[in-house]
This record gives structure tokens, C-alpha cells and sequence, in this order.
């Protein structure tokens, strides 16, 4: 199987199916610890119907995955100085089912032993090398959006 799932285009959706009838708008957290880049991302995610929470810091990631489930993650690999990639075992305990974007312009192989790592967790990865098609990343949210509701 390759570890790379390249991002396609879907058209819009925003709520998914919770308890009974009611729906729950989807949850994104961005983490990254570029400002600009969180807040591009962040806009991508809310025009798509996600709800956003944003993390800057590997810490800072760990308390809010604690604190919350999220539908989608976005994940940059470099942040201030540390692997992102010590992220996904926190992910994988708490947020399993979550959708992992990996946005990141680190080496070739740094992404894909993070997307090795990931799958071996069993955590479904899908990988936006920088800088990201933003069109693309916004299909693949709808995409989420749309199979959650199903």
C-alpha cells in the first residue's frame, strides 16, 4: 500500500450526523507554529464548515487533543525547533479517528517516515506537502465532511 494519498476535490458539506437527528458541525485543529500559516489553514477549514481550534506548540497540541475529539488535524512537522511527529502518539490515544493531514515542508523523508509512523499507529494520514493547494485542502475537508455524514 502507498503511504501517500494525494488530496482530491469534493464539493461542500459542513455537518455531520451526531446523536439522533441533530448535527454537530466538524472539528479541525491546525497545528502549527507559523501564525500566518495557522490562519490560512483556519480560514480554509471554517469556509468548509469546520469548527476551528488552532495549537502553536507540541504542548500545546498534546492539551487540546486531550481536552478534545477532532474530526481533522492538520499537522506541520516542524514546530519551533521540534518533530511534529511526536504528536502522533498522543493522537492516536485520544483522537484515533480523526482524519491527520500532514502540512509540511520537511524533507521527503522526514514525511514519509511520519506517514509510516502514523499508519503503524493506525491513524488515517493523508500527506499536503508546502505549500499546500489550498483548493485541494479544502475538497479533502469536504470530503471528510461529506463520508461522516453518510
Amino acid at each position: 500500500m502507498n503511504s501517500r494519498t494525494n488530496i482530491s476535490l469534493v464539493s461542500d458539506a459542513g455537518l455531520v450526523t451526531g446523536h439522533g437527528t441533530h448535527l454537530r458541525p466538524l472539528s479541525l485543529l491546525v497545528i502549527d507554529d507559523d501564525a500566518v500559516h495557522r490562519m490560512v489553514l483556519g480560514k480554509v477549514g471554517e469556509k468548509a464548515g469546520y469548527v476551528l481550534t488552532t495549537a502553536n506548540s507540541i504542548d500545546d497540541a498534546a492539551r487540546k487533543l486531550q481536552q478534545q475529539k477532532f474530526d481533522c488535524i492538520s499537522l506541520d512537522l516542524s514546530l519551533g525547533g521540534e518533530n511534529g511527529a511526536q504528536v502522533l502518539n498522543v493522537i492516536a490515544q485520544t483522537n484515533g479517528q480523526a482524519l491527520v493531514i500532514v502540512i509540511s515542508g520537511a524533507a521527503p523523508e522526514v514525511r514519509q517516515e511520519t506517514l509510516a509512523l502514523a499508519q503503524s499507529l493506525s491513524i488515517n494520514v493523508v500527506e499536503a506537502p508546502k505549500p499546500v493547494d489550498l483548493i485541494a485542502l479544502r475538497g479533502q475537508l469536504n470530503a471528510l465532511s461529506q463520508s461522516a455524514s453518510a
